[in-house]
């Protein structure tokens, strides 16, 4: 990044900065018709633990899994005041943050399908895509092509 040359360049001032670009680069876009969401995935520490136990008891998994993860589990409590900063600072009426209680999957991805629905419905010009009526006239012929590979 221009202007960082170490970590001691990523100071208060710089994160200020960022915060405030990040903020009016969201406000641009949402003035211009994208819905922005932002979901953050909060997974409590004791979940994060049996997951990385699940990873290191499971073949399939295993590749999932770090060294490095036990090194940033230490950091904890850091990690925890700054995703509060973040969200703090960069939470806004056009792009808000939206907090999900993560240590279930099934409720998190329910949480999250229901924040994209009940935002999405009150929107009547949004349409899904058609395929061009050529391209309908030969799904036959692809589906002939595919099922002969």
């Amino acid at each position: 990044m221009p202007d960082v040359n170490s970590v001691d360049d990523v100071d208060e001032a710089f994160w200020n900065k960022r915060f405030e670009e990040i903020n009016n680069f969201e406000k641009h876009i949402a003035e211009n018709g994208t819905i922005i969401f932002k979901f953050f995935l909060n997974l409590s520490k004791e979940e994060q633990k049996n997951r990385l136990l699940r990873r290191l008891d499971r073949p399939d998994k295993q590749w999932k899994f770090s060294s490095g993860d036990l090194k940033e589990r230490k950091l904890w409590d850091k990690y925890q005041e700054c995703y509060e900063d973040v969200l703090n600072r960069s939470s806004k009426s056009h792009a808000p943050w939206f907090n999900i209680p993560a240590d279930d999957k099934a409720t998190a991805r329910y949480i999250v399908a229901k924040i994209l629905y009940d935002t999405l419905k009150n929107y009547i010009d949004i349409v899904e895509p058609e395929l061009p009526q050529k391209e309908k006239d030969n799904i036959g012929f692809y589906r002939e092509q595919l099922e002969n590979e």
